[in-house]
């Protein structure tokens, strides 16, 4: 299991931890679907991944989170499972932003390479930083854009990168989700099967959409 195609599907697979939390006590169930571009047909189409997960608030300023990537397993016959931690460094005041780290853990199993039928398994940290503006009638929407890596320890250690940009649309305890992200901007995917679509064929360019509703905490 190869660390570039590991990263663009599970990093993509995914939107972005840790935007703001969700409140002490909060419950909040989550899913996204989307992917990097790929050519299909001769088009550019996102892949359909998916995750499913819940974030819940230990305190005002901290979440823990885990999700499952369902995709995973059904096309690519990789078991995905990620958990973290994210936390509020700082809060939003005027033109500001509220400054979000998270730490995640992605835990993969199986084999995605053709020529290696032994598989593999693998666990990939996850580090990210997000910067986020509140917006609208009571601030019930929110811009965001974050940086992050995916690193994994050994054999390696190895890491590509990623920055990311989107909007959480609130309505009441839902919130709608879109993301774009630029995956391993540094990395040649010009020889990788499928064509994945980017700025001078430097990465993979992902969209992401995503649903969320919280039960418990603050509205």
């Amino acid at each position: 299991m190869r660390l570039l195609p590991a990263a663009l599907l599970f990093t993509a697979c995914s939107t972005v931890h840790g935007v703001k939390p969700v409140g002490k006590g909060a419950l909040a169930v989550e899913a996204s679907l989307g992917g990097p571009f790929v050519e299909l047909y001769g088009a550019p189409v996102p892949l359909p991944l998916t995750t499913l997960g819940a974030t819940y608030g230990v305190t005002d300023l901290v979440d823990v989170h885990a999700a499952v990537h369902p995709t995973a397993t059904a096309a690519f016959n990789l078991i995905g499972l990620d958990a973290g931690v994210s936390g509020q460094l700082m809060a939003p005041e005027g033109a500001r932003p509220r400054l979000m780290a998270d730490l995640s853990f992605v835990f993969a199993a199986g084999d995605n390479e053709p020529d290696a039928p032994e598989g593999g398994v693998r666990l990939f940290a996850q580090p990210g930083l997000a910067a986020s503006w509140d917006w609208g009638k009571s601030d019930q929407h929110t811009a965001y854009a974050s940086v992050g890596a995916f690193v994994e320890p050994r054999p390696g250690p190895h890491a590509l990168g990623w920055v990311g940009g989107g909007n959480l649309w609130g309505v009441g305890r839902t919130q709608l989700v879109t993301e774009l992200k630029w995956l391993s901007p540094w990395a040649d995917t010009e020889p990788l099967t499928p064509h994945w679509y980017a700025p001078a064929n430097q990465g993979a360019i992902a969209l992401q959409l995503g649903a969320r509703y919280t039960f418990g905490g603050p509205r």
